[in-house]
């Protein structure tokens, strides 16, 4: 099935708040695993006009500085980017991809891994959770800083009821009035604090195209892909 043209794969956090300086040091339009480990959204690296070499930047707070925190580093597409075997692009299922480092990140407080839950992870729905990426404060206002929102967790019959589509237990939804995660922030992480410490609990992959407040964001769900992750990794994630 694929998806309404009302939807978007190219999501925006509207309504955010800037985010303090590197509390989420994990976040990158993706997530950090391992020091040569990033999950992010398979639509995110599928486009036929990407580039062959990849820079991934850790580390980054204001896009406009070059900050002392930040850790640069190349990948090359054909070796080092793993997409999910059952990624589709229509429907977006298994939105979900790997990418390999060149070199090691070097973690500090600025850039560190995130925490992965266990294999299909209870979740509760209304648990409130946070998206994090480079936004917008307002619809027809840019930020250059990582902003932040929070969100609850709402059911898949919630969000099913809403789309008209079949979410699979393989996604979770989420979502606050006023507050999508819209427009430009596809592959960024939803993170639950769950035993005192912030786990990786989805990755970013469609919503509205035109932001409503009432829509849910769908993400891949991290717990439905740790086999995965785990043999792609080698078990380093």
């Amino acid at each position: 099935m694929s998806l309404p043209l009302s939807l978007s794969l190219f999501l925006r956090i509207i309504n955010g708040e800037e985010a303090c300086p590197h509390c989420w040091p994990w976040q990158c339009r993706g997530a950090i695993l391992s020091p040569t480990w990033i999950l992010t959204a398979a639509h995110c690296v599928q486009s036929k006009n990407n580039p062959l070499f990849w820079i991934i930047v850790a580390g980054d707070h204001d896009r406009t500085l070059k900050e002392p925190t930040e850790q640069v580093r190349n990948v090359r597409r054909a070796k080092h980017i793993m997409v999910h075997e059952d990624f589709d692009g229509q429907s977006c299922a298994s939105d979900i991809a790997l990418i390999q480092l060149s070199s090691p990140l070097e973690f500090n407080s600025a850039v560190r891994p995130v925490c992965l839950p266990q294999s299909m992870e209870l979740l509760l729905s209304s648990e409130i959770c946070a998206v994090t990426g480079w936004g917008s404060i307002l619809f027809s206002k840019t930020v250059q800083e990582v902003v932040m929102v929070s969100l609850p967790l709402i059911s898949s019959t919630s969000c099913r009821s809403y789309w008209g589509l079949d979410i699979k237990n393989t996604n979770i939804c989420g979502g606050a009035a006023g507050s999508p995660s819209c427009m430009g922030d596809s592959g960024g992480p939803l993170q639950c604090a769950h035993d005192g410490q912030y786990k990786l609990i989805g990755i970013v992959s469609w919503g509205s195209s035109n932001c409503l407040p009432a829509a849910p964001t769908v993400f891949a769900r991290i717990s439905a892909y740790r086999g995965w992750i785990t043999s792609v990794t080698g078990g380093e994630a």
